[in-house]
Order: C-alpha cells, then sequence, then structure tokens
C-alpha cells in the first residue's frame, strides 16, 4: 500500500531530523564540569570547550572563588574578597583563553593550593 510506505518514510525523515537536532543541540550545549571546591593540597587545572561551565560546588559558606591572573594564581595574591560565601560558583566559558581561580578565604589558597587554572580552548 502506497500511502504506508509514504507514511513510514515521513516518519524516518522527522526521526532524523530529531535525532541530528539533539546531537547539534548537546553539541552546543556542551557539559558542565563540576569542581568538589575543597582543600586537597592539589590545584586544579581543567581544559574545556567554549560555552561550557565550571560548577565549583563545596558545601556551607566555608569558601570562596576569586578570578585572579596568572601571578596572583602562582603567588595567591590580588584576592578582593576574603569572606567564605555559599557556593556553588558557576564560571561560563565565553572565549579562549587561560582562566585563574583561587579561594580567598584565610590560607586556603596559599597552604591548602585551592585554587585552579582552566584553560578554554576548541580542541579541550
Amino acid at each position: 500500500d502506497q500511502s504506508t510506505s509514504t507514511n513510514h518514510q515521513t516518519n524516518m525523515k522527522a526521526v532524523t531530523i530529531l535525532a541530528a537536532f539533539a546531537a547539534t543541540l548537546a553539541a552546543v550545549q556542551g557539559h558542565d564540569l563540576n569542581i568538589e571546591w575543597t582543600i586537597t593540597g592539589e590545584a586544579f587545572e581543567e581544559c574545556i570547550a567554549p560555552g561550557e561551565k565550571v560548577v565549583f560546588n563545596w558545601e556551607g559558606d566555608a569558601h570562596n572563588v576569586e578570578k585572579v591572573n596568572a601571578a596572583g594564581y602562582e603567588g595567591c595574591s590580588g584576592i578582593k574578597n576574603t569572606d567564605g560565601v555559599e557556593g556553588p560558583f558557576t564560571f561560563t566559558a565565553r572565549r579562549a583563553g587561560t582562566y585563574y581561580f583561587v579561594c580567598g578565604v584565610g590560607g586556603h589558597c596559599k597552604f591548602g593550593k585551592q585554587k585552579a587554572k582552566i584553560t578554554v580552548d576548541p580542541t579541550c
């Protein structure tokens, strides 16, 4: 029957278009990278693509996330806020580059190495 065949082809085209749309949406949406923002004694280093997000997660108000320059990252300097806040903190990578973050509370950066270097590059 020709109408059944035509309906089947139309349904298959719709499924193919929806699958392509879903794949495109997934590529555009990217994924969120979750960091457990606690004192580990090790700095975080991650690479993400533009448009992706890094979510710094922590419990309570014992930490914060301060964006600093490369020298601030290395020396735990340039911190403007030393007060703890409730998390999470989300960084959205808008363009390629290297971004530096530290915890500004107490000696968390200096003594606990609570800091993150995020590289944003389309090849990540």
